[in-house]
């Protein structure tokens, strides 16, 4: 299914913005460091951002050991791995 042509677009609204801006992107994710609570679907989609742009230090934080598998599970399989620091959390005792 073409979600595309389901919301009556051509392309997402932000493409042609982050392709123009993407070496900044990535120079600043390289050497930053990020927490993302909670992985539902804006935080999947956050944390797969993040994660491609080789960030100096991603955690993650959820509730869900589920969330967290199938998250960890499709960036491997997507990105694989990264050089920085990345941590899942999915317990806070």
């Amino acid at each position: 299914m073409d979600i595309l042509k389901l919301i009556g677009r051509e392309k997402e609204l932000f493409t042609d913005d982050i392709q123009w801006n993407e070496k900044a992107l990535s120079e600043i994710v390289s050497s930053s460091r990020f927490l993302v609570i909670g992985v539902g679907s804006i935080g999947q989609a956050v944390t797969k951002e993040i994660f491609k742009r080789s960030p100096l230090k991603l955690h993650v934080v959820d509730i869900s050991e589920n969330n967290m598998v199938e998250l960890v599970r499709d960036i491997r399989s997507s990105f694989g791995y990264i050089d920085g620091d990345y941590s899942i959390f999915d317990k806070i005792v």
